[in-house]
């Protein structure tokens, strides 16, 4: 893995003011439409002092500390606008079952992670998906009672929208023959009756409530260590759609006050009704100084994912017929949020993926604008997450109404087997339509969901030019009418994401006083052949002004 003893991962040494930092013979993108020029990069106190001729950066900071970068390409800070720290590194000390061929490998798996497990303690996994298994079906309860016996088991879905539980999690839970679905959720039967051990969407909280919650440390444990993996790729910021709970938004301020945050959060409060109620007590949190953590906005569910056959459509499921998906939030309830965020100047994130979840989502933004025209700051750029498949009349909604399309490239690329067959070949062509949605208009934000794709936003990158798998296929692209170029992905991870998250005026470019943000590559992903743009690192990762991860420490001095 790029040689990881190599690899550093620097703990910031707290909150004080970095030491000049100046950069020097790289080749400089300042923007996402610029051309590289060679020039030296100063960064002071946390911002971008000066970009230009080394002669003069030497003059201004003559006791900086001087990276030579020779050779590398310099961008703005690359962002996630759509990650999951907690998920991530929950998944970090879970079993791996992405690829696995089929329920008897992933059930191995979780039975090889069970056996370094404490008696007693579940056991977890995530990234199985039944899309890549030769029969195509859902995993039984009975799959996974050999390797783990009497153990309790939860293994998510690639997706997170749906889990596989054993037999021993089934009893705990309570569940049975009788349970019936609860609202947004379904549990998935035998042909008797009885659950077969997969729940989807809101139905998943009928056994997470017996899941031993985390602890504080266990939190902050997992956060910090996927913030680490997210700078190994490059990553300055994750704008993280996780919805989490004061206990989670306190372990990330408290990290970031300590220092020991390597990069910055852009975070998502639950919209559920308590969480929600608290997180307008509390107001927004836009640190000032040193803090790395943002929080001003609320996440929503409008439906479920389309590989668990959860996100809601208008009509029916090509492959399954009588069946729409699901309707995580109630309509009403979406009404409500928006019209309450909008007001109260707060960004409201809808996660909806089938057309009818997004034409909810929609109709909901476009309520709350009518009702509150003049907004506070905050409360006037609603998000609209993933936008996978759009009904062709809905797509210039996103611009009419001021939504921005908050979209994860690699989606497209993982989901391009089986994704017509859910739709059918007239839906697909309002799916994952980035082009459609940028033609007619629309703001875009570029992220990847991880842990349900990988953190590296380099993938991204070039899925959205390509449309291409790792393997390069299909020769062509999938849809290739829907690609982006170059400059257009590059704005995806940089000013885009800044302004998906209000900090246009401060991230996303390489200019005097702009956050010292950067991200060098040891190739050029805007010139690079295609099919070597995945294995393009990172070399240096800036935050802040102050190098949080290198490749070649020798070469500062």
């Amino acid at each position: 893995m790029f040689r990881l003893a190599l690899l550093l991962v620097l703990r910031a040494s707290g909150p004080g003011p970095a030491q000049d930092l100046l950069l020097e013979g790289g080749a400089v993108y300042a923007s996402a439409e610029a051309r590289p020029q060679r020039a030296s990069v100063l960064l002071r106190g946390g911002k971008i002092a000066f970009v230009g001729g080394s002669e003069e950066a030497r003059r201004r900071a003559p006791a900086a500390r001087v990276v030579d970068v020779s050779g590398g390409f310099v961008f703005a800070g690359w962002s996630d606008a759509h990650g999951h720290l907690a998920g991530l590194g929950e998944a970090l000390e879970s079993a791996d079952l992405r690829r696995a061929a089929s329920p008897a490998e992933a059930a191995r798996r979780l039975g090889e992670k069970a056996a370094g497990l404490p008696a007693g303690a579940w056991v977890t996994g995530r990234g199985w998906d039944q899309n890549l298994w030769p029969e195509k079906r859902f995993p039984d309860a009975g799959d996974l009672d050999g390797p783990l016996g009497s153990r309790p088991a939860l293994a998510r879905r690639v997706d997170g929208h749906a889990v596989w539980i054993d037999s021993a999690a089934l009893r705990l839970a309570g569940i049975g023959r009788e349970t019936k679905d609860p609202p947004g959720g379904r549990i998935l039967r035998r042909a008797d009756g009885t659950p077969s051990g997969v729940l989807v969407d809101n139905a998943m909280g009928l056994v997470e409530r017996v899941v031993p919650a985390p602890t504080r440390r266990d939190l902050e444990r997992r956060l910090l260590e996927a913030a680490r993996a997210c700078v190994r790729t490059g990553l300055t910021e994750v704008q993280d759609a996780s919805g989490y709970g004061p206990e989670a938004l306190d372990a990330l301020e408290g990290l970031s006050s300590r220092g020991e945050l390597p990069l910055r959060v852009y975070a998502t409060a639950s919209a559920e009704e308590r969480v929600f109620e608290e997180t307008m007590r509390r107001g927004p949190r836009i640190p000032r100084g040193a803090g790395l953590v943002i929080v001003r906005a609320v996440k929503a569910y409008a439906d479920g994912a389309l590989g668990s056959r959860g996100a809601a459509l208008l009509e029916d499921y090509a492959d399954e017929p009588g069946k729409r998906g699901l309707l995580v939030t109630p309509p009403e309830r979406l009404d409500e949020l928006a019209l309450e965020t909008r007001r109260r100047g707060w960004q409201l994130w809808v996660h909806a993926i089938g057309d009818r979840g997004n034409r909810l989502a929609l109709d909901a933004f476009e309520k709350a604008a009518r009702a509150v025209p003049h907004p506070p700051p905050g409360g006037d750029r609603p998000r609209i997450e993933h936008a996978q498949v759009v009904a062709l009349a809905d797509i210039p909604r996103f611009a009419a109404i001021g939504v921005i399309a908050s979209i994860q490239p690699t989606h497209a690329t993982s989901d391009m087997p089986w994704a017509e067959a859910r739709v059918g070949p007239e839906r697909i062509r309002g799916a994952y339509a980035w082009r459609r949605l940028r033609s007619a208009g629309a703001r875009l934000a570029g992220g990847s969901d991880f842990p349900v794709e990988s953190e590296n936003p380099i993938l991204g990158f070039y899925a959205a030019i390509t449309r291409r798998d790792l393997s390069g296929n299909p020769p062509g692209g999938w849809r290739p009418e829907e690609r982006l170029s170059r400059p257009e992905a590059l704005a995806l991870f940089t000013s885009d994401a800044a302004f998906a998250s209000f900090q246009e005026n401060r991230r996303g470019r390489i200019a005097p006083d702009f956050d010292a943000d950067l991200t060098i590559f040891d190739r050029d992903p805007m010139a690079a052949p295609e099919g070597e743009i995945p294995a393009i690192r990172p070399t240096l990762v800036v935050v802040a002004g102050r190098v949080v991860f290198q490749t070649e420490p020798s070469r500062a001095r």
